[in-house]
């Protein structure tokens, strides 16, 4: 086929066998903001989240794919070729136009249907889903006449066409798909004849309240034309569509997907892991792979289209609540929880990827009492040691600085793991006569992925292109004790600082036990009853642990580690030959702890009479301070850029001395308690830069090299993890307990605007400091 690449993809399943040492890659948060989307704002998202998914995918053969990853036929016995001969010899029911066979119901294809009786997009391919149901009438009658009174698995889903309306969901009703498998209990209601309206509005998702997207099991795109342009259009849309899905709805663990291109046909895949299509079939001539994919999907069980069954949605008013059930792996004890409030789910924006959300939820007592826990939805590495696991190992002594679990385990449907390769995909490995798609990305100016209802106060964008590979995923969750809030929702700089030191002093106690986190952002540290906990452990690891890397893994880019991020150490003079293979350490754990207490400091503002200096008698006017916000605007989008993957500016600054100072100053007014905090972090970096420098300046003789991998000899952490307690520990006690409020809400109040707001981010000035590639990062 023309245009697509016919070299082998690379090998796409398990060199996983250990996951502890992963070489870092980055994770990408995404917005929280809650708004509809904007038709200015769509194109751009939807090839946001190409970026995200990369330049290509694999493409696989459509006959591997019918049968191994789609859901199984309905009955083995009755053929797909059985009902092929039955639709070639039987005329369907209906007169006129609806009169078609298979042999002849496009007698042209769409696109010369479409010229020749001067039919739209939508009326030629109208018809699919009068094509389906001939294939089901088909179908049912074959049965019926090789095994009197059985049908195998009941119809399930039904394809519809309603191309002018959204399916129902809050804000966003630009969305719409050309066609989908809905559940066929959904099928039924009012409003079907919507499609014939030719104006958009919104409303009309209200009179089909069935057409939602918790109801949408595949989503389908259409176009009578198939360039390349055509090709592209759809991709993003039934990507976008399919990524939807598994954002917005809880309920769904992984989606399929359809496009047509005149006449050529792509089936998509996609869940936690991996994300594929079909090599393209013509579904007028080649009848067997469309009768296959039809009867496949409308007979296929809820689990089998991605549905999850251990966990049920609670309409309550106005918001959408979750029954979730949690069995414990150790006592085996099912409980349920009723979800009460969501706290977090940006996790859940990209398609692959841990898709963690976490809420507020009761849990129901012996007593007959409601307790109130957290609980977390996540997809982790399957080979990955749990959060539970690390969480009850010899750490007893640091068990008060970690959240505590009460129940965790696996998620089992039917008995077996929910994992995206062994139980998802059946075990099936993407076959080696497979060829890879690429995905043309339209340029975007910074608009984010996701819609997402919950996460970080800032957009963070994909990152520039480059290959990730994702192992195979295990759905597991966790109900934890303690009812915390994310450090990022904290807003006030005193109970901010003083859960930073908390996080501190448990990684300072992590490192005592050789232990390093390997995730340290925002969202990882948590605030109950003033009192800063870490949580996400599933990345953590033994230092001394050598063992083979896992192919990937995520990081939070904002808040990583400058080496973690480039994959090299950039403080060593050793030789190149001499230069182990890159690790985390806890030294990167501590960078993290101090990118968010600059990122803090820098996103947020305080009201004036704080800002300023201690003495009455000081003051500034209001130029000074929208001068001062506009330097502390700029110095912030240097400091973290929304998709400059190798910033230049966050390097120069951990590896330069006085660099941010430079980046940094008269930012805040001379002598005022912010200016003292940033001062107070500028000696807390030197004091880091230091420590850099003494682990790696002869990795000869002051490391223990195992296989490869160095270990920092206790003497060079000496004293870093104490400076980082005492100096969060005085920015509490300095800092002013105003309300923090993001500086782009205080240039509004100011009547300016963010110069940043659809800045793609990244410096261009050039970076300082000596970087050493490691050897195999």
């Amino acid at each position: 086929m023309s245009g697509v690449p016919q070299s082998p993809p690379p090998t796409l399943r398990r060199q996983y066998s250990d996951i502890n040492n992963t070489p870092a890659r980055p994770k990408y948060r995404h917005s929280d903001h809650n708004e509809p989307i904007s038709e200015r704002h769509l194109e751009r998202t939807r090839s946001s989240l190409l970026r995200d998914i990369g330049d290509k995918i694999p493409e696989v053969p459509i006959d591997w794919f019918l049968e191994n990853i789609l859901p199984p036929l309905p009955v083995p016995r009755v053929s797909v070729s059985q009902v092929k001969e039955r639709l070639l010899n039987e005329e369907p029911p209906g007169e006129g136009e609806q009169s078609w066979t298979i042999p002849d119901c496009f007698e042209q294809d769409p696109a010369h249907i479409s010229e020749t009786n001067k039919k739209d997009e939508d009326a030629v391919f109208s018809k699919l889903p009068l094509f389906v149901d001939h294939i089901i009438a088909a179908f049912q009658a074959e049965v019926a006449v090789i095994i009197p009174g059985g049908t195998g698995n009941p119809e399930s889903s039904k394809l519809v066409h309603h191309p002018k309306t959204s399916p129902a969901h809050p804000g966003d009703y630009l969305i719409r798909p050309d066609g989908c498998f809905m559940r066929l209990k959904a099928c039924d209601g009012p409003g079907e004849d919507l499609e014939s309206e030719s104006e958009t509005d919104p409303s009309k998702s209200a009179r089909m309240p069935n057409y939602s997207w918790f109801n949408i099991a595949l989503p389908c795109e259409y176009e009578l034309g198939a360039s390349e342009s055509d090709r592209d259009d759809n991709i993003r849309k039934v990507l976008y569509a399919m990524a939807h899905i598994m954002r917005k709805d809880p309920c769904r663990r992984f989606t399929y997907g359809l496009t047509i291109e005149n006449t050529q046909t792509r089936i998509w895949f996609a869940c936690r892991s991996t994300v594929y299509v079909t090599k393209s079939f013509n579904f007028i001539q080649e009848h067997e792979k469309f009768i296959h994919f039809a009867l496949s999907f409308c007979f296929a069980t809820e689990i089998q289209m991605g549905w999850d069954p251990t966990i049920e949605r609670l309409s309550i008013g106005s918001s959408e609540q979750y029954k979730i059930q949690v069995q414990d792996k150790v006592t085996g004890k099912v409980v349920y929880v009723k979800t009460v409030e969501l706290i977090a789910d940006f996790g859940a924006d990209a398609v692959r990827g841990r898709g963690t959300r976490v809420w507020k939820a009761l849990l129901r007592q012996s007593d007959g009492n409601d307790m109130h826990v957290v609980v977390k939805d996540v997809w982790i590495d399957a080979d990955r040691v749990r959060e539970a696991s690390n969480d009850k190992t010899n750490k007893d002594k640091i068990a008060k600085h970690f959240v505590t679990v009460l129940f965790s385990g696996n998620v089992l449907i039917d008995g077996q793991i929910d994992d995206t390769f062994d139980f998802i995909q059946r075990g099936h490995e993407i076959p080696p006569d497979s060829d890879e798609l690429k995905l043309r990305v339209h340029k975007s100016n910074g608009i984010a992925v996701s819609v997402s209802t919950g996460g970080l106060p800032i957009t963070y964008l994909t990152m520039p292109f480059f290959r990730r590979v994702y192992g195979p995923k295990a759905h597991y969750r966790l109900i934890f004790a303690q009812v915390a809030q994310p450090i990022y929702s904290i807003r006030t700089l005193p109970q901010f600082f003083l859960a930073m030191r908390d996080a501190a002093t448990a990684l300072q106690l992590m490192a005592t036990y050789r232990w390093v986190h390997r995730d340290i952002s925002p969202g990882n540290i948590l605030v109950c009853e003033n009192v800063g906990l870490l949580s996400d452990l599933e990345y953590m690891k033994q230092e001394s642990d050598v063992t083979p890397a896992h192919n990937t893994r995520t990081g939070t880019i904002n808040f990583m580690a400058c080496e973690v991020a480039e994959e090299m150490y950039l403080f060593t003079r050793a030789p190149y030959k001499d230069v182990p293979e890159f690790r985390h350490n806890p030294l990167h754990d501590l960078e993290s702890l101090w990118w968010i207490a600059v990122w803090q400091i820098f996103y947020h503002t305080l009201p004036p009479d704080d800002s300023s200096s201690s003495s009455p008698t000081d003051h500034h006017t209001t130029e000074d301070r929208e001068e001062r916000l506009s330097l502390q605007e700029q110095a912030f989008f240097k400091m973290f850029p929304r998709d400059d993957l190798s910033n230049s500016t966050r390097v120069t600054i951990m590896t330069v001395e006085s660099s941010f100072d430079a980046v940094t100053q008269r930012c805040f007014l001379e002598g005022s308690k912010l200016s003292k905090i940033r001062d107070k972090l500028n000696t807390l970096r030197d004091d880091l830069h230091e420590a850099y420098l003494s682990a790696e300046k002869d990795f000869r003789e002051t490391h223990a090299i195992h296989s490869g991998a160095y270990v920092p000899v206790e003497n060079e952490l000496k004293g870093i993890h104490e400076k980082f307690i005492e100096t969060f520990q005085l920015a509490a006690n300095m800092a002013p307990s105003s309300t923090l409020t993001p500086f782009t809400s205080t240039l509004k109040t100011l009547g300016k605007r963010s110069t940043r707001t659809d800045r793609e981010g990244g410096d261009d000035g050039s970076s300082a400091g000596r970087r050493v590639k490691a050897k195999g990062g």
